[in-house]
């Protein structure tokens, strides 16, 4: 299920929006003029990784430093162990569009 969200001009390059879709929250990171979407809550603990800084197409959480990697959602430095999930994004009319699980 495709997904609109919001029009790229929302998200600066080198930032991020996070946006409602059913019951997630999920974030969208310009880096560098590509996007990628990732579920906002660290698989941690309960902290927005929108919070957190960007580094090499990476996320760190704002609350114990695990981070992880914007294209795969996987975990790459502990204590984070489980990865996020990723999402994949379309762009069509300047608008950005995930696409989505029927049941998200």
């Amino acid at each position: 299920m495709k997904v609109k969200t919001v029009n790229i001009s929302e998200i600066n390059e080198n930032s991020v929006k996070t946006v409602n879709v059913g019951d997630k929250d999920i974030s969208i990171f310009n880096v560098e003029g590509e996007f990628y979407a990732i579920d906002d809550m660290c698989s941690h603990a309960e902290a927005s990784l929108a919070e957190g800084e960007v580094f090499d197409c990476k996320i760190e959480c704002p609350l114990h430093g695990a981070e992880f990697d914007l294209k795969t959602g996987e975990a790459v430095t502990l204590p984070a162990t489980r990865p996020v999930a990723t999402y994949a994004i379309s762009i069509e009319d300047e608008t950005i569009y995930l696409e989505m699980e029927e049941n998200a």
